[in-house]
């Protein structure tokens, strides 16, 4: 019996196993990523550190508490992306006047100028992404995302899906 020599995308239509929702986001995501990516390349900002310039740009002053739960990341991987874009000069933090412990996050100049400038190419690549569908096509697919995603909510937080920490048995040796 020969393989199939034909690559994994052309065997989506084909195996069963491939046409789950979870393995198709896996896989969407993994691609999206890789976009993303090849357009940072040489701007030394990560898909994630983009993704918050994008979240701050949106709601400029926004707590970094709530732009966590926005791109479903925990709050201490957020404070040490901010803390690299911060660095770098992309973003400013100051404390909120409505809330002493909480800290307000806004964009800088600097951060703006790299968005807008990037922005086109990122735009293009999107389209380029869903360039197998029609206008239509991208309009319902992006549609039926959202509703996907707000409807399973309660499943979008961070670390979810992660194994969760093994019990220590008792006759296991502490470290």
């Amino acid at each position: 019996m020969t393989k199939d020599r034909r690559e994994p995308a052309e065997l989506l239509p084909v195996l069963p196993s491939f046409r789950v929702p979870a393995h198709l986001a896996r896989r969407f995501h993994q691609i999206c990523l890789g976009v993303t990516a090849e357009i940072l390349e040489g701007e030394d900002v990560s898909p994630m550190q983009w993704s918050v310039l994008a979240a701050v740009l949106e709601e400029p002053g926004s707590a970094q508490a709530y732009i966590a739960r926005r791109l479903g990341i925990d709050v201490v991987t957020l404070g040490q992306t901010i803390d690299v874009l911060e660095q770098r000069g992309l973003v400013k933090r100051q404390a909120d006047p409505a809330d002493r412990r909480g800290r307000q996050v806004f964009i800088t100049r600097r951060g703006t100028e790299l968005r807008l400038r990037l922005r086109p190419a990122m735009l293009e690549a999107q389209d380029r992404l869903l360039s197998p569908l029609n206008k239509a096509e991208r309009v319902a697919l992006l549609d039926m995302l959202v509703r996907v995603v707000v409807a399973n909510g309660s499943y979008a937080r961070s670390g979810n899906g992660r194994r969760k920490p093994r019990k220590r048995s008792g006759s296991d040796p502490k470290p």
